[in-house]
């Protein structure tokens, strides 16, 4: 490979995809240019998107004989590069470019836009709607037992003993920590009142210490001075 080669760029790097399996199309290059026909499917490579349109881009294929199938030389679809084939306008049939749009209920259409567009909304084809596969409806190993799933074990009303039991345990221990947490919480505010009345009544400026003060007496002498004069008033 040459130095300056560049790598091939994405061509739908945000995933806005706008054919889609079912759509009506016509080839725009090869053999079967202006051939219309229907996408069988769609090849989402980023870096080569293509697409499968029936009965269009036939070559030979050898096919080897089988139980059930003949073999022999068939002609079978080849894909087309996604950027050579061309959406229909469902009003005037002629190949258009297809924009991404929100209608005014929040639904996302496309509508055709370009110079040979009328603005018609492209619906979704109704094979999208089918599934490919159909749903597996059997049991598979992780699945429960239709007998398992049909037994009852359980009658509305009666509980089992040992439910009640651990139904009583458990209202027991809850009533339980309520009255030990309401104990606390008194023993606290007993606590904050006994330190709120000590320093009241006996730290500075207290009742107890300040009642030589008011009488005129002093605490350093033993003596209270005044105290014959104030118990005569």
């Amino acid at each position: 490979m040459g130095a300056g080669r560049k790598a091939a760029q994405a061509m739908f790097e945000r995933n806005k995809w706008r054919i889609l399996r079912g759509d009506k199309v016509m080839v725009m290059a090869g053999k079967d240019r202006g051939q219309v026909g229907t996408v069988l499917k769609v090849l989402r490579d980023p870096d080569f998107p293509r697409v499968v349109v029936e009965g269009l881009n036939l070559s030979k294929r050898h096919i080897k004989r089988t139980k059930d199938n003949p073999g022999g030389i068939v002609s079978v679809e080849s894909p087309l590069h996604y950027s050579n084939v061309s959406l229909l306008d469902p009003m005037n049939n002629q190949p258009c470019r297809v924009a991404w749009r929100y209608t005014e209920g929040g639904d996302k259409v496309r509508v055709t836009v370009g110079k040979l567009a009328t603005g018609s909304i492209i619906p979704r084809p109704e094979v999208l709607k089918q599934r490919r596969k159909p749903r597996n409806t059997g049991a598979g190993p992780g699945d429960t037992a239709e007998a398992d799933a049909a037994e009852v074990t359980h009658t509305p009303g009666d509980l089992p003993s040992l439910l009640k039991q651990q139904l009583a345990a458990a209202a027991a221990a809850k009533s339980a920590g309520a009255g030990a947490q309401q104990r606390q919480y008194s023993t606290a505010a007993a606590a904050a009142a006994a330190d709120i009345c000590g320093s009241l009544l006996c730290g500075r400026g207290g009742v107890l210490g300040s009642a030589p003060r008011l009488l005129g007496g002093s605490m350093r002498s033993g003596h209270w001075r005044g105290f014959a004069a104030g118990a005569t008033l």
